[in-house]
């Protein structure tokens, strides 16, 4: 049986997150940017299903093992996070939010576990990253405004929602997941308008 199948297996089922706690992988690492990471860092599945999107949310998508990396001239190369409709977008993107809206990060990658985590301020103008990851990878509350101070949807397994976020003001913020930033450069910039 694959590795997803189990994973499938075990949520239909409802058998304890504890038995299958050894299969999580202890770390990550990746190719090139914008390729496949190799071997893939893989968690439990969410003991819960994940939460339902309330209508009129904002959707982020999140994924890396099929998406392209693009180059933005403002705030140059962003990876794996994109505007969604409740579907996957295979080019990566800069992010537009409505001010105060609700909104949710949704995984469509296929067995790997991401997190959108808030990395600091962008501006109009330009983006500095941080050389390594500077976020936080522990799951912020439903409702808290993505802009907060170690702010993260937590790990979000392979076609999960995070809990129900909000936009917040409007502002410019750096964004990357945990996981993957190191290895290959996964972060976009949030624009909040």
């Amino acid at each position: 049986m694959r590795l997803d199948e189990l994973f499938t297996s075990i949520r239909i089922t409802g058998l304890a997150l504890a038995t299958v706690a050894a299969i999580a992988a202890a770390g990550c690492s990746g190719s090139a940017y914008g390729g496949k990471p190799s071997p893939y860092r893989t968690l439990p599945p969410n003991p819960s299903p994940s939460p339902s999107i309330a209508p009129g949310s904002q959707t982020v998508g999140v994924n890396l093992s099929t998406e392209t990396a693009t180059t933005d001239p403002t705030y140059g190369r962003v990876l794996g996070y994109f505007n969604s409709s409740g579907t996957i977008n295979t080019t990566s993107q800069v992010v537009h939010l409505t001010a105060a809206t609700n909104m949710v990060f949704q995984n469509f990658d296929n067995g790997i576990p991401h997190t959108a985590s808030f990395l600091g301020n962008a501006s109009a103008s330009g983006a500095t990253f941080p050389s390594s990851f500077n976020g936080s990878a522990t799951q912020s509350p439903a409702n808290t405004v993505i802009s907060t101070q170690n702010f993260s949807t937590g790990a979000l397994n392979a076609g999960s929602s995070s809990l129900q976020y909000n936009a917040g003001p409007p502002g410019f913020y750096m964004f990357g997941c945990a996981f993957h930033y190191d290895s290959d450069g996964m972060r976009t910039v949030v624009i909040v308008q």
